[in-house]
């Protein structure tokens, strides 16, 4: 058995991953690695495969949230879909969707795969990614390959951008129709299942993998390259590297950490849920949890993964930490939001 065992394989041909698909099959879990099959399949653990699913579905659903709004109901249940992630999960769900668009570049695989041949070597050189991603970009074809990675990242934040503006700007449209400014019945109640949606992780299926899979296989055409490889990038990078490797499997996933979560990213997405509940717990008419949608679920989110892509590689970073899980506090009704966007409101 070898070290694919208890992992998902991820096919780096287009055309493997359509065949997986067509024939209705996801992958094997019993694959050989790259280790002992330079060129064929490799493997990521299940649990990161999942992270990368997860964001892929928020993405692509909160990218297709209206900004038509009728009623109260049509605000909750956008509300929903826009609360819907774990931050931690989320960010590593980011670098893992970029990990497997990585696993793409025939060149960069290549020059990872014959870097070092021997068991040792490569377990050395896996170490080395884990310690620095960074190091990741000084493979043959990594310019390339994070190319592609931001072009794929960019593609998923612009629809989750347009529609927060679009949402946001209906905050004031609908300021016409009295049903928007009927108050918000059982506030608290409303906060507390943002939160309890903010908490749960995401579960992938068979489809969800698939899906994932399946937009490998339409990668958008990278636009203008960056003139430097920002630190989430640098990790994607490095995850796929590691991958290729051999040493990213189930098991090897407690010593991943250093490659699934980025200071700064991190810090972002915790600032945008916060902003969130913030603002909900000071909404008081329903055109203002429409408002707290467009500007902190939607935009902010998009804006994240936006900054991301473009982030420069010097800034100061601290060590390493696991992330927690962020506890689910009361969020007190008067409490002012961490910015301010009392503005929104219209003025007669």
């Amino acid at each position: 058995m070898g070290r694919s065992e208890g992992g998902y394989a991820m096919k780096t041909r287009a055309a493997r991953l359509l065949a997986t698909i067509a024939a209705g099959v996801l992958v094997s879990i019993t694959l050989a690695s790259a280790q002992s099959h330079p060129g064929g399949g490799v493997v990521l653990p299940k649990e990161v495969v999942a992270a990368a699913s997860g964001f892929q579905t928020y993405m692509q659903r909160a990218g297709d949230v209206k900004a038509d709004f009728h009623s109260p109901d049509a605000v909750h249940e956008r509300l929903r879909i826009g609360a819907s992630y774990e931050q931690n999960q989320f960010e590593e769900g980011m670098i893992a969707y970029g990990a497997v668009v990585a696993l793409q570049d025939a060149r960069f695989l290549n020059a990872v795969d014959g870097a070092d041949r021997s068991p040792e070597g490569r377990r050395a050189l896996a170490d080395k990614l884990i310690a620095n991603p960074a190091e990741a970009v000084r493979f043959d074809g990594a310019d390339e390959a994070a190319h592609l990675v931001a072009s794929a990242l960019s593609r998923q934040a612009g629809p989750v951008i347009s529609a927060g503006k679009a949402v946001k700007q209906a905050a004031y449209d609908i300021q016409h129709d009295a049903w928007s400014k009927g108050r918000i019945g059982n506030l608290p109640a409303r906060v507390r299942e943002v939160k309890s949606l903010s908490a749960a992780r995401f579960v992938a299926s068979d489809a969800d993998n698939a899906r994932l899979m399946r937009a490998m296989l339409t990668l958008p055409e990278p636009g203008v390259s960056p003139s430097r490889v920002s630190p989430v990038i640098a990790r994607s990078l490095a995850l796929a590297a590691v991958a290729k490797l051999g040493y990213a499997t189930d098991a090897d996933l407690p010593g991943l950490g250093p490659l699934l979560t980025e200071y700064y990213s991190a810090d972002c997405l915790k600032m945008a849920k916060l902003n969130l509940y913030q603002c909900m717990a000071v909404a008081a008419p329903h055109y203002e949890n429409v408002f707290c949608l467009g500007e902190h679920a939607l935009s902010d989110t998009g804006q994240c993964v936006a900054e991301a892509v473009t982030a420069s590689p010097d800034r100061f970073a601290p060590p390493y930490r696991p992330p927690v899980a962020a506890p689910v506090v009361p969020v007190k009704t008067h409490a002012k939001p961490v910015r301010r966007h009392g503005a929104h409101r219209r003025r007669s």
